[in-house]
C-alpha cells in the first residue's frame, strides 16, 4: 500500500498509529489520532465517545481546528498545522504532537480532571517527584516532568456538557479489551 492510500490525521498528517500518537479514528471523512485531538490546544471535547466518531470530539471543531494550525508553523519541523501549543500564555512555541514529543517537551496528562497539556523543552522543568500541578490540581507527567505556577498555565479540555476527556481514554481502552476478546 502506497501513502496516497493511508489514511492521514488531519492534525499531523501522519498514518502511523503508535503509543506516542494512540489510534487513529474516522467520521464523516475526517480522521485523527487519538493524541492529536486530546493535546490540540483549541479543542474541547464535547460528546461522550461513540464506537464509530473521533473520540467524542466534534468533526466541525475538528476541522476549525485544522484550519487554525494551517496558520501556525510547527516549532520543530517547520511545516505548517501545528495544533498543540505550549501552556504557557506568553510562549509561541506550537507543534505538531508527535513533533512536540519528539522536541523533548513535557506531556502533562490528568485523566481524572480531563486535561491533557503539554510544555515546550524550555518550559519543562525538571523537579523531585513525578507529580506536577496544572492549575492548581495534582498531575501525572509522562516523558519530562515539570513544575509549573497556576498563573502559567492554561485551561482545562473538559467539555461545555462537562465530558471529559477521561472518557475517551477509558472508551478507547474498553473498546481495545473487547476487541481482543
Amino acid at each position: 500500500m502506497d501513502n496516497g492510500s493511508k489514511v492521514l490525521c488531519v492534525l499531523c498528517q501522519k498514518c502511523d498509529e503508535t503509543e506516542k500518537t494512540g489510534a487513529l479514528s474516522t467520521k464523516d471523512g475526517v480522521t485523527a489520532h487519538q493524541n492529536c485531538l486530546l493535546f490540540s490546544s483549541g479543542l474541547i471535547c464535547r460528546y461522550s465517545p461513540q464506537f464509530d466518531d473521533l473520540f467524542g470530539f466534534s468533526v466541525d471543531d475538528v476541522l476549525a481546528e485544522v484550519k487554525r494550525g494551517s496558520k501556525l508553523t510547527c516549532y520543530r519541523c517547520q511545516m505548517k498545522g501545528a495544533t498543540a501549543g505550549c501552556e504557557v500564555k506568553r510562549c509561541k512555541r506550537s507543534y505538531h504532537y508527535p513533533c512536540a514529543v519528539q522536541h523533548k517537551a513535557t506531556v502533562v496528562e490528568d485523566a481524572d480532571q480531563g486535561k491533557y497539556v503539554l510544555f515546550c523543552f524550555k518550559h519543562s522543568e525538571p523537579t523531585q517527584n513525578n507529580n506536577v500541578s496544572v492549575n492548581g490540581r495534582p498531575s501525572s507527567v509522562i516523558g519530562s516532568q515539570t513544575s509549573i505556577s497556576q498563573s502559567e498555565a492554561g485551561s482545562s479540555k473538559v467539555g461545555q456538557m462537562g465530558i471529559s476527556t477521561t472518557m475517551t481514554r477509558n472508551f478507547n481502552h474498553f473498546i481495545k479489551n473487547t476487541v481482543a476478546m
